[in-house]
């Protein structure tokens, strides 16, 4: 059985494909219940709830997997290192998937910066109507940020009743909570990041998958700030494909070979 960790939908159509391609019996994994409905497919297992590195280490060896794809969000470092660990434990193969970024334009807005502390950092300082686009699982860093106190922010997150709860639970007002799914065309997000008076857009800079080139173009043509959160380091020495393709390659490759020989 081959493991993907499926957290986007990029992530979840490469488990279709190592299904169909492979013709081995495929386990996802996700971290919701909205999420395994999404990944539901024939022919593929799906696991619901966040694992630490001994419970990947137990399902792999109940589950007797031969390679594990991680094909979590660009930014979910901390599953990556444990995924890959977890395989390296167990000895065998780890494939990570990774997204291409979008190209970033020369922008005179536009601002770098490594991680959610240092964007709540800037934003607090850039404007007064923030707009953010990160998404829920690290809210809690810029709802605590003393940078934002007394600014109005815009919180654009999925319309699911775990991540509104936990939002409550923040304190964040529901007048400034946008609960949709994306991604957003171009006009879309013309339209939200004007009608809030956004001054300051914080993105990361999640491929085309995550609709970063339709956030980026919106906001230069209104002239906003845009924060840029940059991507953790890759991991490094791993083996990395950015395609489906590139998986279909490796998988014929008979000499090196991707799966556990049983």
């Amino acid at each position: 059985m081959i493991w993907v960790i499926a957290g986007t939908l990029d992530g979840r159509r490469l488990a279709v494909t190592v299904r169909e391609h492979t013709k081995t019996p495929v386990l996802v994994s996700v971290v919701s219940r909205y999420g395994a409905e999404l990944a539901a497919h024939e022919g593929i297992e799906v696991h619901t709830g966040r694992l630490d590195e001994e419970a990947m280490k137990t399902l792999i060896r109940e589950k007797n997997i031969s390679l594990l794809v991680d094909a979590s969000h660009p930014y979910a470092a901390i599953v990556t290192a444990t995924a890959r660990s977890a395989a390296a434990a167990e000895g065998i193969p780890f494939v990570r998937f990774e997204r291409a970024e979008v190209p970033l334009p020369a922008y005179d807005k536009l601002h770098h910066v490594s991680n959610e502390d240092e964007a709540a950092a800037l934003a607090g300082k850039l404007g007064d109507i923030i707009y953010l686009t990160t998404g829920s699982k690290t809210m809690h860093i810029f709802a605590k940020a003393d940078a934002l106190k007394n600014k109005t922010v815009w919180t654009r997150v999925l319309p699911t009743a775990e991540v509104l709860t936990m939002m409550e639970e923040l304190g964040v007002s529901p007048k400034h909570i946008i609960a949709m799914q994306g991604p957003f065309s171009y006009d879309m997000n013309r339209i939200m990041f004007s009608d809030t008076k956004a001054e300051v857009v914080v993105m990361k800079n999640s491929g085309l998958v995550g609709g970063s080139d339709t956030k980026l173009k919106a906001a230069m043509d209104l002239g906003l700030h845009i924060i840029v959160i940059d991507r953790p380091q890759p991991a490094k020495g791993a083996t990395t494909i950015t395609s489906a393709d590139e998986f279909i390659d490796l998988w014929e490759d008979r000499v090196n070979g991707l799966c556990k020989k049983s």
